[in-house]
């Protein structure tokens, strides 16, 4: 027996929207008022589990401004980068440090910033939700912290195409204020809202992180710039499963700009800027188990913009974890590049030399603003 014909003019309809750009969510949103069927298929949970699956990627919905005006304190602003507005666009005194599966990580700039001032807080900017943490149990001068889902640290088990509102960890990674030689992590879990401290590491004797606050996650494992005892440059990885340290070497063309992030291969890579050409790298592993730096690709900027022949100064400035995207200031402005489709498109309302941390998420506004799965919904709640 045929299927009746109101599924199959729903799963059409549904083929359409599942089509729709997951960095417009405007877009849904007019479709869901469109009519109680469209209405009734953007609303069901299985639509927004295959609108996830099929574009994989969450999108860059918007940037973390942090900035500070002259006698006041820091605030982190959102701007957005497409349809996508929060119902609260800043948060005054705090400065995102990290942004991962549509949480950021903020830090409290109240007390200024100084060694004992350990005050985190994690926001969820779709639900508005800001969950201060209980106070670190150190007291150190110089660290780097991570927020990313809690599966994330057990090798597998989530894909993170709709972990937000699920559990959550922030692993900070720690020197003592003291030249006692060792780093000291600590993992505070959601789910426990405790900060358990992991084994120290003595085998990085008097290292200190450099650079942007931002940390990476490559698979199950948190990249940070730092010097080793040396003073020598180096990537510090920290293993989430294992728990273990690891120092690996620099690639060619490392400045203090350079950003670490997914490389096309899924490991881990990294972007720089000289002159006006991109320059990206890859971590291989060769066929005898050697590892390196490998050049994949040079893109030039300024062929991709309308603006190209009058920037000058470029400089990367940010990365989206596992998105393809990097930042690039110049003095013309922001502007991110795509590196898949290779398009590049400007940021209204940032400076080519910003403070950013990249928003990445997926979002289905006409879920926030109207339920019409019942059947008995009037027309009149359609226009609300």
């Amino acid at each position: 027996m045929a299927p009746p014909a109101d599924l199959l003019l729903d799963e059409l309809v549904e083929e359409i929207l599942l089509r729709i750009p997951p960095n417009d969510p405007a877009s849904l949103l007019r479709a869901a008022l469109v009519c109680k069927r469209w209405c009734r298929i953007i609303s069901d949970p299985s639509f927004r589990r295959r609108f996830r699956e099929r574009h994989r990627r969450a999108p860059v919905l918007g940037i973390l401004r942090n900035f500070a005006k002259k006698g006041d304190l820091m605030t982190t602003h959102f701007v957005p980068t497409c349809s996508f507005s929060p119902r609260r666009a800043a948060h005054r005194g705090w400065r995102a440090l990290d942004c991962r599966h549509g949480r950021v990580l903020l830090h409290s700039v109240r007390g200024g910033f100084t060694p004992l001032d350990f005050s985190l807080a994690v926001w969820d900017l779709v639900a508005d939700e800001l969950r201060k943490l209980p106070p670190v149990p150190c007291k150190r001068w110089n660290w780097r912290a991570a927020v990313l889902c809690a599966a994330a640290a057990t090798g597998g088990g989530c894909d993170h195409l709709d972990c937000h509102r699920g559990p959550f960890l922030v692993v900070l990674m720690a020197t003592y204020s003291g030249d006692t030689g060792e780093l000291f992590s600590y993992v505070y879990s959601s789910e426990t809202d405790v900060w358990s401290e992991q084994p120290s590491d003595s085998s990085h004797s008097a290292g200190f992180f450099t650079g942007s606050p931002r940390t990476t996650l490559v698979r199950n494992a948190l990249y940070f710039r730092f010097y080793d005892s040396s003073a020598v440059k180096r990537i510090l990885k920290y293993d989430l499963v294992t728990q273990q340290m690891t120092t690996i070497d620099t690639p060619p063309m490392w400045t203090d700009r350079t950003v670490l992030m997914t490389a096309e291969g899924g490991g881990l890579g990294s972007a720089t800027v000289k002159g006006s050409q991109l320059y990206l790298w890859s971590w291989e592993t060769g066929s005898y188990g050697d590892t390196r730096w490998m050049q994949i690709k040079v893109i030039e900027l300024k062929m991709l913009t309308p603006v190209g022949r009058f920037m000058v100064a470029l400089d990367v400035v940010s990365s989206a974890d596992g998105n393809g995207v990097v930042f690039v200031g110049t003095n013309r402005g922001s502007f991110f590049a795509d590196l898949k489709s290779g398009r590049i498109r400007k940021v209204r309302g940032l400076g080519g030399a910003d403070n950013i941390v990249p928003y990445m998420s997926f979002y289905t506004p006409a879920l926030e603003v109207v339920d019409l799965t019942s059947e008995d919904a009037s027309d009149d709640t359609l226009s609300a």
